[in-house]
């Protein structure tokens, strides 16, 4: 297993998988084509709060998705999933005191379990930088 680092955050990245920054924004993605996982982070020296999350996802949140709590190591927030178009998401909206998270997983409705322990061990794996 390898790692991958930002300016704000490591993650591990599992041996079937690659990692990449890609126009803002950091992808990891199954190299078997199944699915992938793509990192938005926005860091605020003035800090970050729980509105900034919910404004982040109102869209969703508006259409009555179901939305569960959730704490991965320093971060917290929400998750909801969701089908659109033959494709399942999955998006986590997470933050630390300065950090803001914006993680979604895509893959073609009907895959969602085949990767759904590897990125669970992926986001457990994150860790906030110092700095």
């Amino acid at each position: 297993m390898k790692k991958y680092k930002t300016d704000h955050w490591t993650v591990n990245v599992p041996v079937l998988w690659d990692a990449e920054a890609d126009e803002g924004c950091d992808v990891l993605y199954d190299k078997a084509g199944i699915g992938e996982l793509v990192f938005s982070t926005l860091y605020q020296s003035e800090g970050v709060s729980d509105e900034q999350l919910e404004e982040m996802a109102a869209e969703h949140l508006d259409a009555d998705v179901t939305l569960e709590d959730v704490n991965i190591n320093d971060f917290s927030g929400f998750v909801i999933s969701y089908t659109q178009e033959g494709e399942y998401w999955c998006e986590w909206y997470l933050r630390t005191d300065k950090i803001l998270l914006f993680v979604s997983y895509n893959c073609k409705e009907g895959n969602e379990e085949v990767d759904e322990d590897v990125v669970e061990s992926i986001l457990d794996s994150i860790e906030v930088l110092a700095g």
